[in-house]
C-alpha cells in the first residue's frame, strides 16, 4: 500500500510537470528583465534566471531586499539567514538587540566599537590600521572582544583549517537542518567540497568513472568529478538554482545522451539522467533542456516530442517586411559554466558566431530574408585560451509582439550529434519527424576534457557549424514565420593536433525556406503541359520531314529524326520553364515588401537544376542535328551560260568545237556560298563581350545575391550575401537575350538595310554570274535561287559587264524574276519524286568513283580521282546541269512545276498541302527562305544554345568571365564544325573540286 501511494504521488507530480513543461516550452513568455522587477505591496521582487521572469521574495521588505544584481533576495541589514539556497529560497530573522549580521549572513555579532544604527553595521575602528575580525584565529566569534594572540590551537566546532593552515574557516555543510554544525562527515559522504547525507546519493554508482566522462573522451573529467554529484544533490534536495543550472550545463556537455536505453530514477548513470531525476523532483527550479514528454510508466522511458510539431507552431504572428527592413530579434539567456546567470543579451555583435568580422557584416545574419553564410579557419590552439573562449551556455528566444506586449518565444535547438536512445545512430540528421529538439547549446568547451589529474584539456569541443533555419508559414502572404530552429554540429580537436598547428573550420549560416507545395504543383503542371505540346509538335515536324523526304511510312530515319526534333522542342520548353521560374523568383523576391517568398532551398532547386541541365544537353543535340542536316543537303549550281561561238582546228579546218564556257564563275559562286554557310545574323564576339561587360563591369551580377538588396552597386564594407545560382541564371539570361534581340533588331532593320545584307548580296551575285542555285534540303523539298542573267550572258570583259549593268539600271532590259516581268528570284520547292530519282541516277556513277577514291586513301594507295573517274564526274556535272536547266525551263515532258503563293495556313504550319507526285510546286517566298539551310536562318536556336552554354558554365565556375570565354570558344567550335562539314558536302554534291573552295 505504501508503495502504491508513493507511485500515485509521483504520478501526480509528473502530470503537473508535464503541463507546466509544455506551457513553458511551447508558449511565448513576457519579455522581462531585472529592471521590470518592482515591489508588490511590501514584498520585493527578484529576477528568476530560470524562468526569465520576476518573482516575489519569500518575506516582505521588513526582512528581505533584492541583491545588487537583482537576481536573488538577501536579508536586510540587521537580519541573518536561517537558510539561503539562492534566488527566493531564503529565510531571514532579526538579530538580537545590539548585534549585527556577520559577513556570511548566518550569524549575529556584537561589535567591539559599537553599532551604526542607520546601516546596522559595526562602526569603524578608530585607527585606520586596525581591523575588526569576526573570528579569531581559533574561529571564535569576537562577540565580546577577544585575544588575538597567534598560537597553535584546535579549530572550534564548525570551522576547519584553511588550505595554508593560517586561519580557521567555516565548514561547508549543506545539512544544517538537524542542528549539526560539525565538520565530521561520519555517516555522510564528502563530494565537491560538501558533506552530503549518504541516502541522497544512494542511486548513484560509486567508483564508476564512466559517469564522469564526456563523449567521446575515454577518461573522467575533472569538472564533472568535482561538481556532478554535489550539483545533483544540491539541486534535487535543497533546490539550489545555481546547482540546478550547473547540472543542466553538464547534461548539455554530454550532448544530451543517456548511458542506458531505458532511463530510470532507480540508478543514475550520467549527468543527463541526474538532470532528469532532479527535474522530476524540482520542476520549478530546474531549467528545461528537452522538448519532450517525460513519463514514468512501467518502462520509465523518455518519449521525444516529434520535431515536426515544434517547428510547425503557427502562433507567431509578427509580420516581417523588406521595406522597411526587418530584423530577427534574438535574445540569449546566457549562463556561465558554474551556473551564474550572465544576462539576457542580443545575438548581435557576433555573440554566437566564432568567426570574427566587422559588426555590420556579423549583424547582417539577422536581417530578415538574407541567406547568410560565413566561414573561417581558426588556429585550433586558440580554443584553449579561456579568456578568449569562455565556456558559456545559451537559451535562445525570439522577441515578438503579442497583443501589444513584447514577449519572448523559446527557440528550439537541433544538436546533430545527439544519438538515439539505443545509441545506434544520430537521429537528428534524419527527417524532422524523428528529431529530438533541445533548448540550450554552447560554442566552445575547453574545460570539460581536463582530466582528473589536472593540466590542460586533452581535447576541445567546438561548434563546427551553426545554422538558423527560418521558414515562412504555409499559405500566407503576411510575412509571418514558424519558430526558427538552430542547428548545431559539434566537433573536437586534440591538444596534440592543436600544438602541431592545425586549423579548424567554422561556419555560420542562416537559411530561409517556404512550403514548395504550390511551386512544385505549378512546376509540374508547366513541365507536363508544355512538354506534351512539345512532343506533339515534334511529331508534327517528323511528319513534315517524312513527307518532304518522300517516306510514305514510319521507318528508322523518321524515328531518329523524331527523337532529335523532340530534343529541340523539349530544350525550348525546359528553357522557358527554368527561366520563367528563375525570373519569377528573382523579381518577386527582390521587389516584395511584405515577405511571402524567400530564396528556394537546394532541395527545392533540385528539379529545377535537373531541368536546366537537360535543357542544355537537349539543345546541344538539336544543334548537332541541325549541323548534320545542313551538311548533308544536296546543292547544285546551274550554269546558264552558253557558248558564244565555235572555233576551228587549224590542222583540220573541217572540224569545229564550241567556245568553252568558263568554270570560274561557278567556282566563285561556290566559294561565296561556302563563306555564308556558318555566318551568324548577330556578331557573336560582341554578344559575349557585351554580356560580360554589363554583368561584371557594370555590376548586374550584384543583384543576384541571396538577400533582399537588388542594387547594382554595393558598399564594399557591407556584408555581401553569396550568389544565388538561380538568380544568376535569371540575370544572365535576361542580359544575354536582351543584347541578342537588340543585335538582331539592329542588323535586320538598320545594318542589312543600309550597309550590307549578305544573303541578298548572294542572290544578286548569282544574277550577275548567270548561276542559279538548286538546293534540296530533303529528297522532295528544297529552295531555288533563280540567278539567270537578264542579259543572257555573264562571261564577258569588264567593259561589256559595265554596259550590261548600266542597261539594267536604266530599265532597258527584262527583270530578274523566274516569271516574266517579275522580281521574284527565290522559291521554296516541293519536287516530284521522279526528279529526285533521275538526279540520283545521274549522280550515282560519280558517287561510286568518289567512294573508290576514299577507299584507296584509307588503304594508303592515294585518294585522288583517276582519269576515268574525273571524266565521269565532269560528265555527271554536265548532265545534271542540263537536266536542272531543262526542268527550270519546263522542257521536260514528264516533269513540270507550277508557281504559286503559300496559303496562310501553310505558312503558319510550315508545310505544303499540294500533291507533288506528278507536278512540282514553286512557292514564292520573302527572299530569305534558303537561309534555313544556313546558320543565318537559325539564329534563335544558336542564341539559346549560347545562352545555355553561358549559364551552365557560370553554374559550374560562378564566374561570368570564364563563362564568356567558354561560350565564345564553343560557338567558334560549332561554326568550324559547320564550315568544315559544309565545305566537304559542297564539294561532294556540287561536283566542284574541294581544292577550289577557300
Amino acid at each position: 500500500m505504501a508503495a502504491f501511494n508513493a507511485l500515485s504521488i509521483l504520478t501526480s507530480l509528473f502530470s503537473i510537470y508535464i503541463c507546466y513543461s509544455y506551457a513553458q516550452l511551447f508558449n511565448p513568455i513576457p519579455l522581462e528583465d531585472v529592471s521590470s522587477c518592482t515591489t508588490v505591496g511590501t514584498v520585493r521582487q527578484y529576477y528568476d534566471v530560470t524562468t526569465l521572469s520576476c518573482k516575489d521574495c519569500s518575506q516582505d521588505e521588513t526582512f528581505q531586499v533584492t541583491s545588487s544584481d537583482g537576481y536573488s533576495c538577501i536579508c536586510k541589514q540587521g537580519y541573518k539567514y536561517i537558510q539561503n539556497y539562492g534566488g527566493g529560497n531564503i529565510t531571514c530573522e532579526a538579530c538580537p538587540t545590539g548585534q549585527v549580521a556577520s559577513s556570511s549572513g548566518f550569524n549575529c555579532l556584537k561589535c567591539p566599537g559599537g553599532i551604526d544604527e542607520t546601516t546596522k553595521t559595526c562602526t569603524s575602528c578608530s585607527n585606520n590600521l586596525e581591523i575588526s575580525p569576526e573570528r579569531d584565529l581559533l574561529g571564535q566569534w569576537y562577540t565580546d572582544g577577544g585575544d588575538n594572540t597567534i598560537n597553535c590551537q584546535t579549530c572550534t566546532a564548525g570551522t576547519q583549517p584553511s588550505a595554508d593552515n593560517t586561519r580557521c574557516q567555516k565548514c561547508t555543510n549543506v545539512y544544517p537542518l538537524s542542528g549539526d554544525n560539525s565538520c565530521d562527515c561520519t555517516g555522510k559522504e564528502r563530494t565537491g567540497g560538501f558533506c552530503l547525507p549518504s541516502g541522497n546519493l544512494a542511486n548513484i554508482p560509486t567508483g564508476d568513472d564512466g559517469m564522469l566522462m564526456i563523449p567521446p573522451s575515454g577518461e573522467a573529467s575533472e569538472f564533472f568529478s568535482h561538481n556532478l554529484v554535489s550539483s545533483y544533490a544540491l539541486c534535487k534536495f535543497y533546490k539550489n538554482q545555481t546547482a540546478c543550472t550547473v547540472l543542466a550545463n553538464m547534461c548539455v556537455l554530454t550532448e544530451y545522451r543517456y548511458r542506458n536505453k531505458a532511463f530510470s530514477t532507480a540508478t543514475l548513470n550520467n549527468a543527463c539522467e541526474m538532470y532528469l531525476s532532479a527535474l522530476i523532483s524540482r520542476p520549478l527550479e530546474v531549467p528545461r533542456l528537452y522538448y519532450a514528454t517525460i513519463g514514468f510508466q512501467i518502462a520509465s522511458q523518455i518519449n521525444p516530442t516529434d520535431g515536426d510539431d515544434v517547428l510547425r507552431d503557427d502562433r507567431l504572428q509578427t509580420r516581417y517586411t523588406f521595406s522597411p527592413e526587418s530584423r530577427l530579434e534574438y535574445r540569449l539567456a546566457t549562463y556561465s559554466l558554474d551556473g551564474k546567470y550572465l544576462g539576457l543579451n542580443t545575438a548581435q555583435n557576433g555573440r554566437i558566431q566564432l568567426c570574427t568580422d566587422t559588426t555590420e557584416k556579423l549583424d547582417a545574419a539577422f536581417v530578415f530574408g538574407t541567406t547568410y553564410s560565413q566561414s573561417c579557419k581558426i588556429a585550433a590552439i586558440d580554443l584553449w585560451d579561456k579568456s578568449k573562449y569562455q565556456v558559456e551556455f545559451f537559451d535562445v528566444y525570439i522577441e515578438i509582439t503579442e497583443d501589444g506586449e513584447k514577449k519572448l518565444f523559446p527557440i528550439p535547438v537541433n544538436v546533430l550529434n545527439y544519438y538515439s536512445l539505443d545509441l545506434s545512430k544520430e537521429i537528428n540528421r534524419d527527417e524532422e519527424v524523428d528529431m529530438q529538439l533541445f533548448r540550450r547549446f554552447f560554442l566552445v568547451d575547453n574545460v570539460g576534457f581536463i582530466p582528473t589529474t589536472g593540466g590542460e584539456a586533452t581535447l576541445v569541443r567546438y561548434a563546427k557549424s551553426i545554422r538558423i533555419d527560418v521558414e515562412l508559414q504555409t499559405d500566407t502572404t503576411q510575412g509571418v514565420i514558424y519558430p526558427p530552429a538552430i542547428q548545431v554540429e559539434y566537433s573536437t580537436v586534440t591538444l596534440a593536433d592543436a600544438q602541431a598547428g592545425v586549423e579548424v573550420e567554422i561556419s555560420f549560416d542562416v537559411d530561409y525556406t517556404y512550403s514548395d507545395t504550390s511551386y512544385r504543383r505549378d512546376f509540374q503542371i508547366a513541365v507536363g503541359t508544355l512538354s506534351t505540346l512539345g512532343v506533339i509538335y515534334a511529331g508534327y515536324r517528323s511528319w513534315v520531314w517524312s513527307k518532304r523526304s518522300g517516306r510514305p511510312s514510319i521507318d528508322f530515319p523518321t524515328i531518329a529524326n523524331f527523337f532529335f526534333f523532340c530534343a529541340g522542342t523539349l530544350a525550348n520548353v525546359f528553357f522557358v520553364v527554368t527561366f520563367g521560374m528563375a525570373f519569377y523568383w528573382f523579381i518577386f523576391f527582390k521587389r516584395q515588401s511584405v515577405v511571402y517568398l524567400v530564396h528556394p532551398t537546394d532541395k527545392q532547386l533540385r528539379d529545377w537544376l535537373g531541368l536546366f541541365g537537360a535543357a542544355f544537353a537537349l539543345k546541344f543535340l538539336e544543334v548537332a542535328h541541325m549541323i548534320f542536316l545542313q551538311c548533308s543537303i544536296d546543292v547544285f549550281f546551274i550554269d546558264w551560260e552558253r557558248s558564244r561561238g565555235v572555233i576551228s582546228n587549224s590542222a583540220e579546218t573541217t572540224k569545229t568545237k564550241e567556245v568553252p564556257v568558263s568554270i570560274w564563275r561557278t567556282y566563285f559562286v561556290a566559294n561565296e556560298w561556302n563563306e555564308i554557310q556558318a555566318v551568324r545574323k548577330i556578331n557573336k564576339t560582341f554578344q559575349v563581350w557585351a554580356a560580360v561587360f554589363f554583368l561584371v563591369v557594370v555590376g548586374f551580377e550584384n543583384t543576384a545575391t541571396k538577400d533582399p538588396d537588388g542594387s547594382v552597386t554595393k558598399d564594399s564594407n557591407a556584408y555581401k550575401a553569396e550568389y544565388s545560382r538561380v538568380y544568376r541564371y535569371a540575370v544572365a539570361v535576361l542580359v544575354y537575350i536582351v543584347i541578342g534581340v537588340l543585335q538582331w533588331i539592329f542588323f535586320t532593320f538598320i545594318y542589312e538595310r543600309f550597309f550590307e545584307d549578305k544573303v541578298r548580296q548572294f542572290v544578286d551575285l548569282c544574277s550577275m554570274s548567270n548561276i542559279s542555285v538548286f538546293v534540296m534540303a530533303h529528297a522532295q523539298f528544297g529552295h531555288y535561287i533563280h540567278g539567270r542573267s537578264v542579259h543572257g550572258k555573264a562571261d564577258t570583259n569588264m567593259k561589256e559587264m559595265a554596259e550590261l549593268m548600266k542597261k539594267e539600271e536604266e530599265d532597258m532590259c527584262g527583270q530578274r524574276g523566274l516569271l516574266p516581268n517579275t522580281e521574284q528570284q527565290t522559291f521554296v520547292m516541293a519536287l516530284p519524286k521522279r526528279l529526285r530519282l533521275r538526279y540520283e541516277a545521274v549522280l550515282l556513277p560519280a558517287k561510286l568513283e568518289s567512294a573508290a577514291a576514299a577507299t584507296r586513301a584509307d588503304s594508303g594507295r592515294g585518294g585522288r580521282l583517276s582519269g576515268s573517274a574525273m571524266e565521269k564526274q565532269v560528265e555527271a556535272y554536265c548532265t545534271i546541269n542540263r537536266f536542272f536547266s531543262a526542268f527550270i525551263d519546263r522542257s521536260l515532258r514528264d516533269m513540270d512545276y507550277v508557281i504559286k503563293d503559300k496559303t496562310i495556313l501553310e505558312s503558319i504550319m510550315d508545310t505544303e498541302f499540294d500533291d507533288t507526285s506528278e507536278t512540282g510546286v514553286f512557292y514564292n517566298d520573302d527572299g530569305h527562305s534558303f537561309d534555313n539551310v544556313l546558320f543565318y536562318g537559325h539564329e534563335m536556336t544558336l542564341l539559346l544554345f549560347d545562352v545555355l552554354t553561358f549559364c551552365i558554365s557560370d553554374l559550374i565556375f560562378t564566374n561570368f568571365v570564364i563563362a564568356g570565354v567558354i561560350t565564345y570558344l564553343l560557338s567558334e567550335i560549332v561554326c568550324v564544325a559547320r564550315d568544315g562539314g559544309g565545305q566537304k558536302n559542297l564539294a561532294k554534291k556540287t561536283l566542284v573540286d574541294e581544292r577550289f573552295l577557300i
